[in-house]
């Protein structure tokens, strides 16, 4: 049994062992406490590499990218929505990436390529790979298809080089939160992000953790001087403002135009989801309703 089997192995136990009694913000810590040790006694013998043209540059034309597989058309109605806001308020084109039009942007490796075609590598995380792709090649932005845009770019994320919101106190997304980044084309962060993704995914079949990204940008801002210092640079903001609106129960209550504007007015978008029934099927004059179907 190889190491990365022994790990999975581990984490698999570890997911059924935690305490049924205790709550589900508890036990969702304490889970996110064991994966963390046990993908950073994995990572720690990966060397981080930064590209050697690692040179941030804004270019004149930015994307905001995002991703539905199966093409813009056979996306939820609520993912609809979040791309219809962030048409509405944000200046740059959205660039919608799905299974055919990929190669039209990037080029990933090959070997990955086959993994992922073969189902030994699932489609998240293809396209945790190509949010970094894009944005060493590109720069811009990228948003989760269930980024929902409330209001235009604040400008001092537009502003700069590299962004990204942190975890939060109540456990999701450790460390990080991937499913909005803002960065120049070519950014040392971006670049030796990159290569550890590839060096993972080239080198395995199985991704032992949901959150194994997450985990390898801890591993490379805290191992390397250079990617420490970029990211002390920028300013650190938690990802609660971000989840206001669908995940501080507000989704299911009536709409107030003046409430959601007091919700969302910190966050750069608020993130939302496509698989409960509330947001498949929403209350008429809930919140979920007036955000899925385009009402505000």
């Amino acid at each position: 049994m190889n190491y990365i089997t022994f790990l999975f192995r581990k984490a698999v136990f570890a997911h059924l062992l935690v305490p049924l009694w205790k709550n589900r913000i508890q036990r969702r810590k304490m889970r996110n406490h064991v994966m963390a040790e046990l993908c950073e006694a994995y990572v720690r013998d990966i060397p981080v590499v930064i590209p050697k043209d690692a040179v941030p540059e804004r270019l004149p034309k930015e994307y905001i990218f995002s991703m539905w597989l199966q093409g813009e058309e056979q996306a939820p109605t609520v993912v609809k929505s979040c791309w219809d806001s962030i048409r509405r308020h944000c200046t740059e084109e959205l660039v919608i990436l799905d299974a055919d039009n990929i190669s039209n942007w990037i080029d990933l490796p090959e070997k990955i390529m086959e993994k992922w075609k073969s189902g030994k590598i699932k489609s998240s995380h293809i396209s945790d790979l190509c949010r970094v792709e894009l944005l060493w090649k590109y720069g811009g932005y990228w948003m989760d298809a269930t980024d929902y845009m409330c209001h235009p770019m604040p400008e001092f994320i537009a502003q700069q080089p590299f962004f990204i919101y942190l975890g939060d106190e109540m456990g999701y997304s450790p460390f990080i939160q991937s499913c909005f980044i803002r960065a120049h084309a070519h950014h040392p962060i971006i670049g030796a992000w990159r290569e550890i993704i590839r060096t993972y995914l080239t080198q395995h079949s199985r991704v032992f953790d949901y959150y194994l990204i997450h985990r390898l940008f801890r591993h490379i801002v805290l191992t390397d001087g250079k990617l420490s210092e970029l990211f002390a640079q920028m300013p650190h903001i938690s990802q609660s403002c971000t989840h206001t609106v669908r995940w501080r129960g507000y989704w299911e209550k009536p709409f107030n135009a003046q409430v959601f504007q007091q919700l969302s007015q910190e966050g750069a978008f608020q993130k939302l989801e496509y698989k409960s029934r509330s947001t498949r099927k929403p209350t008429k004059g809930t919140f979920a309703d007036y955000i899925v179907n385009g009402r505000i």
